[in-house]
């Protein structure tokens, strides 16, 4: 019986040694697992951060851009509007405002005189007998009436008659 407990005490050292072997193994193989695992992640968030830096770069470079083109296209633009302004401020400073003020206030003068003046046109008007204004416009219709019926060459005749009579009188009185 001694035997069998030698050979068991043998079998069980040697199992628990082949057990810590395995155990051994199973450790280096999980770790080495997990150093697989660690480096795939690793690789993975390395292509992340390269992708992001590449968009990164590419957003700077179109911001760059945009700034060049702005710069080439805003920055005469606003020479230009410079130069202009400058223009117009050297016109203005040509303007003689007390001058132009001078004329305004005249011509407000002026204005008022002419607005005092129709307003008494208007009440010139507004005073006016338009019974006797119609009157006197249908005696003045019959006068242009006469007058268009009268013979222009008997009127000629008549003044050359008064002529001829009036002359010697005025050689007899002494007056040419």
């Amino acid at each position: 019986m001694g035997d069998l407990r030698t050979n068991l005490a043998l079998e069980s050292v040697e199992a628990s040694g082949e057990n810590e072997a395995r155990n051994d193994t199973f450790t280096t193989l999980d770790y080495v697992r997990e150093l697989y695992l660690t480096a795939e992640e690793q690789k993975k968030n390395e292509r992340r951060k390269i992708r992001l830096l590449r968009a990164g770069v590419a957003m700077m470079g179109v911001t760059m851009a945009a700034a060049i083109l702005s710069a080439l296209f805003v920055v005469p633009a606003l020479m230009n509007t410079a130069n202009e302004a400058s223009k117009a401020l050297a016109i203005l400073q040509k303007v003689d405002v007390e001058t132009i003020a001078k004329d305004m206030d005249a011509l407000a003068i002026q204005a008022n005189d002419t607005f005092v003046q129709v307003g008494s046109a208007v009440q010139v008007l507004n005073d006016l007998d338009m019974e006797s204004l119609n009157a006197t416009i249908g005696e003045l219709e019959t006068a242009v009436e006469s007058f268009s019926n009268l013979d222009v060459a008997k009127l000629n005749e008549a003044i050359a008659n008064l002529n001829a009579t009036v002359e010697p009188l005025a050689r007899f009185f002494g007056k040419k």
